[in-house]
């Protein structure tokens, strides 16, 4: 007799929640956003994604790392307020500094970690581990731009992932915020017990689930890849428009992705505005800067560590761009760090 074909995997999310900063915003605070075109719809979704995994240390429980993760943001959150903040449209856009806090998600998923890990396409799959709402573009001030989430395996583990809007933060700003909090977390006496377990708002027996998809399907409709550079801001001898595009055309080749004639362009310096710009690509000619291939361990993010003692296991980057557009980011360094970073996303071929 033929066999039934087993059930899929699934992954489920069992709790929304919001971490709030625990010092009230002052008010009239914004991050102007410069456009010189209608923002599209691929910017206001474009994101940084990453997952952290980790093997379970001790008696902690995915549900009880979630729970102290609310307390020990709330604690962070107040000397990084653009982080809580929410997308205004008005004559323009800006990101208006508020106390609407970052979105924590609580799932699980019906396989172990190291069968995930061990997946095919799990670059497809991985969506499912950092939770993403798009931005609603009509009422853009309703939509949270920065989520965690705490995604408990069978047995063998846990992650951590992130999505995070490249309108509120860049990767190298939100990598440091990251770390800060890290060791905040770490700091910090959180009791055994937190206010904020999840177990505490369930009755027993029944569990609730706010959604459920398969982990076999992939959420990735336009896969991509990052490139990063470092440039010496001292030695930088144009523009950074000019910058991005040299950028792009060594991704380009080195990816053996096919030239386009034009990008997107993303200016992140968080002293001032945030400039969106489409820019031409010349195909020709080559860049006076010397630019260097760096990697996202380069920048810290395998320090994420909540539990003392319990590092990563492995730790996965990209930035999400919807579409079939390049999108470069350039990210002046705001603690006087003299090397610009710059991220080249471009669609596989």
């Amino acid at each position: 007799m033929a066999t039934s074909p087993s059930p899929p995997r699934m992954l489920h999310v069992d709790a929304i929640q919001t971490a709030p900063p625990g010092k009230v915003t002052a008010p009239g605070q914004t991050r102007w956003i410069s456009t010189a075109a209608p923002l599209r719809p691929e910017v206001l979704q474009s994101r940084f994604q990453a997952v952290w995994y980790y093997t379970k240390a001790g008696e902690e429980s995915p549900l009880a790392i979630a729970a102290w993760i609310k307390e020990s943001l709330s604690a962070a959150l107040p000397g990084h307020p653009v982080l809580s903040g929410r997308l205004r449209r008005d004559d323009g856009w800006e990101v208006k500094f508020n106390d609407s806090g970052v979105r924590l998600v609580q799932a699980t998923a019906e396989t172990t970690m190291s069968e995930f890990l061990a997946s095919k396409d799990r670059n497809g799959k991985e969506a499912h581990l950092a939770y993403w709402e798009d931005v609603d573009v009509q009422s853009p001030n309703f939509s949270a731009l920065f989520y965690i989430q705490v995604t408990q395996f069978q047995g063998d583990g846990y992650s951590i992932g992130i999505s995070c809007s490249l309108l509120l933060a860049d990767p190298l700003f939100l990598t440091r915020f990251l770390n800060s909090w890290a060791q905040t977390h770490t700091r910090m006496r959180l009791s055994k017990s937190p206010m904020f377990h999840l177990s505490y708002f369930q009755r027993p027996g029944r569990l609730r689930r706010l959604k459920s998809v398969e982990l076999e399907s992939s959420l990735v409709h336009s896969p991509s890849t990052t490139m990063l550079f470092k440039a010496d801001r001292d030695a930088i001898t144009r523009s950074y428009g000019q910058l991005a595009a040299a950028c792009l055309r060594e991704a380009t080749r080195r990816l053996h992705v096919e030239a386009a004639p034009v990008f997107c362009l993303m200016i992140s310096d968080h002293r001032s505005e945030l400039r969106v710009e489409p820019c031409a690509n010349p195909s020709l000619g080559s860049s006076d800067e010397a630019l260097e291939v760096v990697w996202w361990d380069q920048l810290g993010v395998e320090e994420l560590i909540l539990v003392q003692g319990n590092k990563p296991v492995h730790v996965s980057c990209r930035i999400v761009s919807s579409g079939d557009g390049r999108l470069v980011v350039v990210m002046p360094d705001v603690e006087g760090d003299p090397k610009v970073l710059v991220s080249v996303t471009l669609p596989d071929n």
